[in-house]
This record gives C-alpha cells, sequence and structure tokens, in this order.
C-alpha cells in the first residue's frame, strides 16, 4: 500500500470517528483519484456518485483538513447540490458554486479533528495561514442561511456586469480581461434569439465564447477563470475549484438514494459532530419543490396508467445500477409551454428546465416555448429525460396566453402545463374549457386570472 493509499485509508477511519454520516455516504461511492481537477469534488454520472480528488492537493492538506473537505463534499450530496442542474450562464453558475460552499462551510464546526483548510502559501493575494474556504464573513454576510438565500444576496452584492473571467493561465493583465458582456458577446435586441446561437466578440482572441441570447446565459466553450482582480474574485481567487460544480445535473434516482440516506442516518442517530442547525438545514434540503408524480396523478390521472413498466431511464432504487428500475407508465403524453418573454430571466428558464425534465420522468412531454405567440406551432419534438440538453428556447418578446390554448386546441391537447412568470392577460375558463391545465408560476409570479391548477415555485 502507498503512502497515500494508507493516508486515504486513515482519513477515512477518523471519518467513521467524527461523521459517521460522512463515512457511510462516502464507502458507497466510487472514489477516483485525477489530476483533471485541482482539489476535490464530487459529481453525478450514470446514475452513481462519483468522489474525484487530485492525490496531491489531499496528501498537501494537514489531517484535520483532510475530514473537513471530505464532510464538505458530502455535505454537497446530502443538500443536493450535486443534482441541481448548474445554470449555463458563466456569471451565475459561479455565483452558484460560491453560494454552495458559502451555505456548507459555515454549518460544519472546527474541532478536535477537524480543521478548515489555510493556505500553505502566499498566492492569488492571500497570505499564508489564511483561512482557504470560504466563509460568509468575507463577504459581510452571516452564517447559517440556506444556499437560495446566499445567491439572493451575491445577486445584490455583485451584479452578473461585475464579474469579469480570463482565459485560463493568463496573468490576468488588463490585455486579457473580459467583462460577463464581453464573455457572453452582445446579444441581438429585437426578433427571435434561439438558444445556442453564436454572437460575435468584441476581442477575436474570445470569438469561441458563445452566449445562449435565448435564455440570456453566456456559455462559454473555452476554459476560463475568475479573473482576481473583479469585487467577487478578490475574495474567491484561490479559494474555489473553477470546475467545481461543471458536472452537476438533474438526477431523480440520486435524489431518492439521498433522501433514503437521510432517512437511515436520522433513524440510527449517526449524525456526527454535525450541529442542531446542519441537521435541520439537510433535512429541509430533502423537500422537493414540485413533487410531479403526485401532481400528474392527482390532476392529470385520467391520464396517466398506475401500472409501472421497467425502464432504463432510472435504476433501481434499492438495489442501484445495473438492476433496472420502474417507471410509470404513459399513456399520453404532456404538452408544456415555456414562456420566454423578456419579463422571465435566465434563472427562471433554467429552472424550468428542471422542470420539465422531472416532469419527462413520469410522462412524455412535447414542449413549445411561447412569448406573444407560440413559436414553431407545427414542430412536433417528443422530449425524454435524456433528450433535455436539446431543448432550445426562443423568444423575448412580449407575453400573451391566449395563442396556447389555442394551439392546445388545434392540436387537440387534453393536459396542459403552462411555465411562465404569470405577467399577462387573464384567462377566460371557457377557452381551457375541456383541458387540464398546471400553471407553474416562478417564485415573483402572478396568480391570478388562472383557471385550472396554480402552483407556485418557492425555490
Amino acid at each position: 500500500m502507498t503512502d497515500f493509499e494508507q493516508s486515504f485509508q486513515g482519513t477515512l477511519c477518523r471519518l467513521l470517528m467524527y461523521s459517521p454520516f460522512s463515512f457511510n455516504l462516502l464507502v458507497g461511492m466510487d472514489t477516483v483519484p485525477t489530476e483533471s481537477i485541482d482539489t476535490m469534488g464530487v459529481q453525478v454520472k450514470n446514475g452513481r456518485i462519483r468522489l474525484m480528488y487530485n492525490p496531491n492537493f489531499f496528501m498537501s492538506l494537514e489531517e484535520g483538513e483532510r475530514t473537513f473537505v471530505l464532510i464538505h463534499e458530502m455535505m454537497h450530496v446530502l443538500l443536493h447540490h450535486c443534482t441541481h442542474r448548474c445554470s449555463s450562464d458563466i456569471c451565475r453558475a459561479y455565483k452558484e458554486n460560491v453560494a454552495m460552499d458559502l451555505a456548507i462551510n459555515c454549518l460544519i464546526v472546527e474541532e478536535t479533528g477537524i480543521k478548515i483548510p489555510r493556505f500553505k502559501k502566499d498566492m492569488f493575494g492571500h497570505r499564508k495561514g489564511e483561512i482557504q474556504s470560504l466563509l460568509p464573513s468575507m463577504f459581510g454576510f452571516k452564517d447559517g442561511l440556506s444556499f437560495e438565500q446566499y445567491m439572493d444576496l451575491l445577486d445584490k452584492k455583485y451584479p452578473d456586469v461585475s464579474i469579469r473571467f480570463v482565459p485560463k493561465g493568463s496573468q490576468g493583465d488588463s490585455s486579457g480581461k473580459m467583462d460577463s458582456a464581453q464573455a457572453g458577446g452582445n446579444a441581438q435586441s429585437g426578433g427571435n434569439a434561439q438558444s445556442g446561437g453564436n454572437t460575435e466578440s468584441g476581442d477575436n482572441d474570445f470569438d469561441a465564447l458563445n452566449q445562449r441570447s435565448g435564455a440570456g446565459a453566456r456559455k462559454v466553450q473555452i476554459d476560463v477563470e475568475i479573473d482576481g482582480d473583479c469585487g467577487i474574485g478578490k475574495i474567491t481567487k484561490g479559494r474555489i475549484d473553477d470546475k467545481h460544480g461543471k458536472e452537476y445535473d438533474e438526477d431523480a434516482y440520486i435524489d431518492d438514494f439521498v433522501r433514503n440516506v437521510v432517512e437511515n442516518i436520522e433513524r440510527n442517530h449517526s449524525w456526527g459532530c454535525l450541529g442542531n442547525h446542519a441537521v435541520e438545514m439537510v433535512k429541509k434540503a430533502q423537500e422537493q419543490p414540485l413533487n410531479w408524480g403526485d401532481i400528474l396523478r392527482l390532476k392529470l390521472g385520467p391520464f396517466l396508467s398506475y401500472q409501472k413498466e421497467q425502464s432504463r431511464r432510472r435504476w433501481n432504487k434499492h438495489y442501484g445500477k445495473p438492476f433496472l428500475g420502474y417507471t410509470t407508465k404513459c399513456v399520453e403524453p404532456v404538452a408544456v409551454y415555456a414562456d420566454t418573454s423578456g419579463s422571465v430571466g435566465s434563472a427562471d428558464l433554467s429552472r424550468f428546465i428542471v422542470e420539465i425534465e422531472r416532469i419527462a420522468n413520469y410522462t412524455g412531454v412535447y414542449l413549445w416555448s411561447f412569448d406573444c405567440d407560440v413559436k414553431d406551432p407545427n414542430e412536433y419534438t417528443l422530449f425524454t429525460r435524456r433528450s433535455i440538453d436539446e431543448i432550445q428556447f426562443k423568444g423575448r418578446g412580449g407575453t400573451s396566453f391566449s395563442p396556447v390554448f389555442e394551439h392546445a386546441r388545434e392540436k387537440n391537447f387534453s393536459q396542459v402545463v403552462v411555465l411562465t412568470d404569470g405577467y399577462a392577460e387573464n384567462i377566460d375558463p371557457k377557452q381551457t374549457e375541456g383541458m387540464e391545465v398546471i400553471w407553474i408560476i416562478t417564485k415573483d409570479g402572478c396568480t391570478t386570472g388562472k383557471p385550472g391548477t396554480v402552483i407556485k415555485i418557492n425555490r
């Protein structure tokens, strides 16, 4: 056994002593030593949770720091960060990354055997001995908030336009810097914008950068890192891995698996050193924003069968891969209409994609985007959970709901789901007669004048 393997096994033994829940979760994961990342991270791939770590980084840590970092990564799993679909907007994705770490690090208390990592030398403007992990106090925030609350605070303190990125490995001088507008190119005003469309950059060095202008997002195809001279970069540079979170994606099976793990931890009282507030945060994270299984059965029951059939879309909940799981047999697909008008922000569009994927776990989805009219009304694409990444949103104009129901009636759809912020004309119940309609309204959206079932996304 090599020195590294002995050190890793020793850390696992200490983890069993100080954090039994982390140990029990970790031994069921795939552990992958790799130099493709600088530090350590968890990801979900093919229905499995993987812990990826750089051996050099691991060996550079003190014993207590290794325990802290492993607990930190297990908390990402328990708080469902690994199955949170990261935004395609480079600025939002980076802030999501920061907010996740802020929500976790303040929950892990330093004590004997657990020590927060510190810089081993002067680097990125930080002095040797300074705390390396991100803490809320570094931003002037209070401890104990959720990921969503820290995300709101970061949005207010660091608007997207204030965040800059530089090519990976550059010196970060003024000639190499690009702000968030340059990173995404300039969105064309007016007309229909299509997700994934290329935009011209003001600098030829960044022609490879793309903007998902339909969602107001900046999607980067070259390797970049945060500029240490911008506001948020002065704090986060060297404290967070730029690749962290890139493999995060929606995975309903892993979500269910984690909920079962938390139930077992609670049943066996194996929280270890985790404080009461941290335990409550983990329990609260197990609540599902929208339980589409129940919603579809209760509201669209006649169109769904209670018969189960084996499916490769999800692995068996009890035995895992390679045993096939079961999914509800679909009788008729659901027509989903996503509001892509100018009043819907990129964060809401990202949330829409998450909900569409969750619906696709239970039934087929015909998807159209709309603003003042339905885009590509004669195009039929049946989306499943595996084809969600092919979604292309179009729109960014005004909003009108009437074309949605005219289109649904023309295509003879009996069950309709509308994802929107709700700001448009009120709908007469006669317009939805003969349809089962579910309205999914964004957190700050309008719920009045919506015949059918209205559900508000509160996260």
